[in-house]
């Protein structure tokens, strides 16, 4: 079941209807979520690169929110997100 758009929130892992995470790590500047997904190195969990996506889409695919990150500058740095925006 597809959430709402403003139930979207930075520095929450989302997981989706596959039971893929998704860390959301803000915005760009179109206003796109900008995430990272969990990806396949345990060691290094959502460090893998970062993917744009409209709101819409985002809300469609995610089911649910996971857990909270506190600190999301290592994800930024390690994703080389640097046109995250704060909301």
């Amino acid at each position: 079941m597809a959430m709402s758009e403003s139930d979207i929130h930075k520095g929450w892992i989302y997981q989706t209807s596959n039971q893929q995470e998704r860390l959301v790590l803000g915005w760009d500047r179109d206003g796109r979520v900008v995430y990272s997904s969990k990806g396949k190195n345990p060691d290094a969990p959502f460090q893998n690169c970062h993917v744009r996506i409209t709101t819409r889409k985002f809300a469609q695919r995610a089911t649910g929110k996971v857990r909270q990150i506190d600190d999301l500058e290592p994800y930024l740095v390690a994703n080389k997100a640097t046109t995250v925006v704060v909301r």
